[in-house]
């Protein structure tokens, strides 16, 4: 399925948003980190994989959540991440995880359980970079599964509702008439924005 310009370019300024985000988000981690452990910082987990329910929830097109997250992870990295390259190692990971939720229901479901399960996978991914990189020893059975679930809960609320808050409202603004998400909500007759100025 080809991509319009306008989707293209809609993609590189979401992704640009959020890369500078989860820069943000690396920057407050350390601190948090340091004060309830990498453990409990995990529940900030799920705001690094927002860039794929976002920009598939708008898109609808095959790629759209990995390519997003991989774009936005690449940005994250370039502005200085003190992750460095893992940074855009394990956004392959997750943005692959959140690819697919969409997947599996063939890319014609985007309502609010694809859009949380797209953040569970993403949490999956992310452990999963985690044993490729740094071998099976890395977790302990307790500590893996203890991780496991709350970047899960975190991957969907921080990532796939909120992802969803975040659509909804662009939505009610008219910027996002011209894609996907609304074409498909007119043909429903149910236009959830604002008619846009001439």
């Amino acid at each position: 399925m080809n991509w319009k310009m306008k989707e293209v370019v809609l993609t590189v300024i979401l992704a640009v948003a959020c890369g500078v985000l989860y820069l943000g988000w690396s920057t407050l981690w350390i601190p948090i980190s340091a004060l309830v452990g990498p453990v409990g910082a995990g529940f900030m987990f799920g705001i690094w994989i927002i860039a794929s329910p976002i920009v598939a929830y708008i898109i609808r097109k095959p790629g759209a959540a990995l390519i997003a997250e991989v774009a936005a992870a690449a940005v994250e990295m370039l502005t200085g991440s003190h992750f460095g390259l893992s940074a855009l190692l394990i956004g392959v990971f997750q943005g692959l995880g959140a690819e697919i939720a969409f997947a599996i229901f063939g890319y014609k479901r985007y309502n609010v359980f694809t859009l949380m399960l797209s953040g569970a996978l993403a949490a999956v991914g992310s452990i999963a970079y985690n044993l490729v990189a740094n071998g099976l020893g890395y977790y302990t059975t307790q500590m893996f599964f203890l991780t496991l679930g709350i970047h899960v809960i975190s991957g969907i609320v921080l990532g796939g509702l909120l992802a969803k808050v975040i659509v909804e409202a662009l939505a009610r603004t008219g910027v996002l008439n011209p894609y996907e998400i609304m074409k498909s909500r007119r043909k429903q007759g149910k236009p959830h924005a604002v008619a846009t100025r001439m």
